[in-house]
């Protein structure tokens, strides 16, 4: 490992990866590269080699820790370590607490929060074992880290407002949403025939899938019609869901691929009737927010998002020009809206060729690059003089 990187981003979290998490770090970690020149790329390590390029140069993380907050330590720990060794480095742009942790142990860099999800709030929902103690001094740390941040970059108005009401001072935090490329042209031959709907992506439960299959049970008169579930997990990590469906009696309807690459899930997508984002009503949705890149890239593929109607979602999608919305949580609404759809098949495509043009309007990732570039250039005109006003957490 050299020690002349000028920046680093740090993430808990695999990559390179099948989740869409893993597209947004390498986005920016391309405009980090191109605005700080080398960079170094600290993660955990995903199911596909690391990046090794002449900007970036990736260091993987890995750990047979079974406790999660162990686990994370551990990661703070060996960036801490890692950042020791660099001499040249100017900025430090970090995903979660356990990065910005290590990171602000040394005053000297300019510390750059992207908060697309905060631990206190999606771990309970994965591991509810954690006690409540845990939790609030997860929550201490998080306020501090957003403190001590020079900026806060999130991807919707939902989160921004969850961390103004942590005190957090508006002016620093910045709205980067998620984006897409949008292909010139459409594959021509698809891999799956005739007509279906689509749910790819992770299924944590915020995902709302399970309400996805019990809708299957309003279309059993549509007996042509399928859903494909492209999972960014292993067939093993599905195994709850697919026993889920068996006992619904509609798993002779699904067709499951487990991490597809990047060439097939984009044509199982643009072939696609409807991509469903079934989002739950629950706080991590609601109280935090997201930013689902599964709607993004769909729609940048002329494919209409039926979606739950949460003001993340709002977002991005208008409701009946360039998508669906649906009150969550509703299985019977789900499958009526997709019932419409399969009667009506003119409306969706009228509806996806709106969703391209929304996302060529607004999302596009070289629009979403341009406005990271610029937000670089302001948090380094704005570090001289900063890192005096830095505090150690403790």
């Amino acid at each position: 490992m050299r020690n002349n990187y000028r920046s680093v981003y740090i993430a808990f979290d695999q990559h390179p990866s099948f989740k869409g998490a893993s597209t947004h770090i390498a986005h920016m970690c391309k405009v980090l590269s191109a605005s700080y020149g080398p960079t170094l790329l600290l993660t955990v390590e995903g199911p596909l080699p690391p990046i090794q390029n002449e900007s970036i140069d990736q260091l993987c993380f890995t750990s047979d820790e079974p406790s999660i907050l162990k686990r994370a330590l551990l990661f703070s720990a060996w960036v801490k370590n890692i950042l020791h060794q660099q001499d040249a480095l100017l900025l430090a742009h970090f995903r979660d607490v356990w990065g910005a942790m290590a990171v602000l142990d040394f005053p000297h860099l300019l510390p750059i929060f992207e908060v697309n999800g905060l631990s206190s709030i999606e771990w309970p929902h994965r591991y509810p074992q954690l006690s409540n103690a845990t939790l609030q001094k997860l929550r201490k740390i998080e306020l501090f880290c957003l403190q001590q941040s020079a900026l806060v970059l999130t991807p919707s108005n939902t989160i921004l407002q969850h961390i103004v009401n942590q005190g957090i001072d508006i002016n620093k935090i910045k709205v980067l949403p998620n984006g897409a490329d949008v292909p010139f042209k459409r594959s021509s031959t698809p891999l799956i025939e005739g007509q279906y709907i689509l749910y790819f992506g992770a299924l944590q439960p915020w995902q709302g899938v399970d309400i996805l299959l019990k809708s299957l049970r309003y279309l059993d008169d549509k007996h042509d019609l399928r859903l494909v579930i492209c999972a960014s997990h292993t067939e093993h990590q599905c195994k709850a869901y697919r026993k889920l469906a068996e006992k619904l009696g509609v798993h002779q309807r699904i067709v499951w691929y487990y991490q597809l690459d990047r060439e097939a899930l984009t044509n199982v997508i643009e072939h696609a009737l409807l991509s469903v984002a079934p989002l739950t009503e629950c706080s991590r949705n609601i109280e935090q927010g997201c930013s689902p890149l599964k709607i993004f890239e769909s729609m940048a593929l002329g494919t209409p998002v039926l979606a739950s109607d949460l003001p993340v979602v709002r977002e991005i999608i208008t409701n009946k020009k360039d998508g669906i919305l649906v009150r969550p949580g509703r299985p019977a609404e789900l499958a009526r809206a997709i019932r419409i759809a399969t009667d009506y098949p003119e409306s969706p495509l009228q509806l996806g060729q709106q969703a391209r043009q929304t996302i060529l309007d607004h999302f596009t990732w070289s629009k979403i690059e341009n406005e990271l570039t610029f937000y670089y250039e302001q948090a380094y005109a704005f570090s001289f003089g900063y890192s005096t006003n830095r505090h150690r957490y403790g």
